[in-house]
């Protein structure tokens, strides 16, 4: 064999693994159905407080993992100003995974503001949410 040939196998193995296998597996994780994809996310938290943004152009989902057992899902779309804005009503209503739906109690619901509120100071996007209780401390 050549250099020539060692060397162009080398970059096909490296676009391949680099471009083509990502792409293909975001692909896929899009076409699985959503408790699939709440499994394969619960899977990947790394820490006990995890985020993953899946986006589909102008839209998309947050998930917002606890404790790799329990999932907030936000749903949001992007405003004129490129921000992300929730369209949930109250972001921290019920848990949606588990199944069964449970509420969140008050220090889950401090818990998952500040993290959203510090997820969206480190994202490059800005998130804007709903937040009824914000309100209710302003008085």
């Amino acid at each position: 064999m050549t250099p020539a040939q060692i060397i162009l196998i080398i970059l096909a193995v490296l676009v391949l693994g680099i471009i083509i296998l990502p792409l293909f597996n975001r692909w896929q994780f899009k076409r699985l159905p959503y408790d699939q994809q709440v499994l394969a996310i619960m899977k990947q938290a790394k820490k006990l407080v995890y985020f993953k943004n899946i986006s589909s152009g102008r839209k998309g989902n947050l998930f917002f993992v606890k404790n790799k057992r329990k999932i907030l899902v936000y749903p949001w779309v992007l405003d004129e100003n490129g921000k992300m804005v929730i369209v949930k009503d109250n972001p921290f209503d019920n848990w949606d995974y588990p199944e069964n739906k449970p509420a969140l109690n008050a220090d889950e619901v401090k818990q998952a503001r500040e993290e959203l509120k510090k997820y969206s100071e480190k994202s490059a996007v800005k998130i804007l949410f709903n937040d009824p209780f914000e309100e209710r401390e302003a008085e």
